[in-house]
């Protein structure tokens, strides 16, 4: 294990063992879980339109979940993350200033999915960082094919998976009729795919920090009960 990703893990740990209520989940651009500075931030998937066809730039395509292990998450929504791994650095945006053809929308469709063997991604809808008390957290995207209507505000969605591994997934981003969302052939339309690693646990290096830390916190205890 790095010297990162130890100091991040101790420090992980430490919060844990100080605050023991439930609080909300990181902001979006602070869910990277490797424990270096560098990877976190927001992730953007810029969206435009060119007035012939729909494209996306992705920032990067690949980041790592963080551990929801034994932490109380509020609100009651976000029960969902609690002892998973999660990330929503991931986040839909327009490039530009974008115009659309009257009678259209920014429709987003789920083409394909890929975990490891016996694992399980899901996506529950967010919205923007600072609202995230607000965020439904209504699952999205259960199958191939299914779709959701974005409607032009930056899109943060929570991703959750249950195991170590590597994860994807493809969209494909078309233009499409507003209340039904079949696509508008006469425009074209822009696959992405993203990713997520969440590494497998170091058992001995965690384990050692999790004593000493624990061994701490019941020292610090006993001193206190004694003042």
């Amino acid at each position: 294990m790095n010297i990162q990703r130890t100091s991040f893990l101790l420090l992980t740990l430490l919060a844990l063992g100080a605050n023991a209520g439930a609080v909300l989940p990181p902001l979006p651009s602070a869910t990277n879980g490797d424990g270096i500075v560098a990877n976190n931030g927001m992730k953007h998937l810029s969206i435009d339109f060119d007035e012939s066809s729909v494209t996306v730039h992705a920032a990067t395509t690949m980041v790592t979940m963080m551990s929801g292990e034994g932490v109380d998450y509020t609100p009651d929504q976000f029960d969902v993350i609690e002892n998973q791994y999660f990330n929503s650095q991931y986040g839909w945006n327009f490039d530009n200033i974008v115009v659309l053809p009257e009678d259209s929308a920014i429709w987003i469709r789920r083409m394909d999915q890929t975990t490891p063997a016996g694992a399980t991604l899901r996506v529950y809808e967010g919205g923007m960082g600072m609202g995230m008390a607000n965020w439904t957290m209504q699952p999205l995207y259960l199958n191939d094919g299914d779709r959701w209507m974005w409607d032009g505000d930056m899109q943060h969605d929570m991703y959750v998976a249950d195991m170590p591994g590597e994860y994807s997934m493809t969209y494909e981003v078309y233009l499409g009729d507003p209340t039904t969302g079949e696509a508008l052939a006469s425009y074209g339309s822009a696959t992405t795919t993203i990713g997520w690693t969440v590494p497998v646990p170091e058992p001995g290096t965690a384990a050692l920090l999790v004593l000493g830390i624990a061994g701490g916190i019941a020292v610090m205890r006993s001193r206190a009960s004694c003042w």
